[in-house]
């Protein structure tokens, strides 16, 4: 099950890792939201827009 698959508590209680940190900055997945935080802030981020950001992120672009 990938993160973005969940829409509840009972389903994110599945996944093996709710989330990551390195350092300060951290990320973890709640339902419907993701929370990306580092010592002093913490930003909530809808999944459907999370995975829209991740998806431009990693896609293949040509250059000119």
């Amino acid at each position: 099950m990938k993160p973005c698959d969940c829409y509840d508590s009972v389903t994110a209680g599945r996944l093996r890792e709710q989330g990551l940190g390195f350092n300060e900055w951290s990320i973890t997945v709640k339902p419907l939201s993701v929370f990306i935080s580092n010592s002093t802030t913490e930003l909530r981020i809808s999944q459907k827009l999370f995975k829209q950001f991740a998806e431009w992120y990693l896609e293949d672009q040509e250059t000119d």
